[in-house]
């Protein structure tokens, strides 16, 4: 962990999700650390991904080494460090699983000394989100666990949920967190000065920038859905 003084953590499944979906986590007092678990670099010679060609990478290694500085620039707006693990992300995995043992274990090492540990919700179905999902709710049992909802994903049908007119969002939010034990679904919206912030932050994404907003709606990041951020606590 990178520092002694974290008692909240954050866990990203890639270099940006944190900042995508928990901004309000982030500019905590009480928390530093970002755990990121799927920034491996793909071995030499290694073809590009789909995800690499969508966002004109020339090099597969040389875009995860931007990535994670990237990373390091938004988190910095935030007070926070990324904690990268260095596992290999889907697009990269060749239709292998991840290795649900190894995150175990490296999540667990990295939230030993938190005392509250925000996780994706895995909300979308992302592979990567799964997983990290999953590994870090074992990883950490014994500690108070929340869950965010994964953006832009979890705003497919709209955002924030009431928000669908005809389309109940809300049942489909359900949908997607069904067979997890969760309470106390609490919607955050951020300020004027904390969505400026965070707009900021994104856009630090520079590898990434194009293909989110192609992605979302309602003018992201700068319309006024995208001011809301939402959290389950994990019973």
């Amino acid at each position: 962990m990178a520092s002694g003084r974290t008692r909240g953590v954050v866990v990203s499944p890639h270099p940006d999700d944190a900042v995508l979906s928990a901004w309000h986590v982030l500019t905590r007092a009480d928390v530093c650390d970002v755990v990121t678990v799927f920034t491996g670099t793909p071995d030499p010679g290694s073809p590009l991904s789909s995800w690499d060609r969508l966002t004109g990478a020339a090099d597969p290694a040389a875009r995860a080494a931007e990535r994670e500085i990237e990373d390091a620039a938004a988190l910095g707006r935030a007070g926070c460090a990324p904690v990268p693990l260095g596992f290999l992300g889907s697009s990269h995995r060749r239709g292998r699983p991840a290795d649900g043992e190894a995150l175990r274990e490296s999540i667990a090492a990295a939230v030993v000394l938190a005392d509250v540990v925000w996780i994706p919700a895995g909300i979308g179905g992302h592979p990567d989100h799964v997983a990290a999902r999953d590994a870090a709710l074992v990883a950490s049992a014994g500690t108070r666990r929340v869950l965010y909802a994964d953006l832009p994903y979890a705003a497919r049908f709209g955002w924030p949920p009431w928000a669908g007119g005809e389309l109940d969002i809300e049942s489909w939010l359900h949908a997607q967190l069904d067979g997890l034990a969760l309470v106390d679904a609490r919607v955050h919206r951020l300020d004027q000065e904390h969505a400026a912030r965070k707009r900021e932050a994104i856009r630090d994404y520079r590898t990434q920038f194009a293909a989110l907003a192609a992605g979302s709606a309602d003018n992201f990041p700068d319309g006024p859905s995208w001011a809301y951020e939402m959290t389950w606590d994990v019973r």
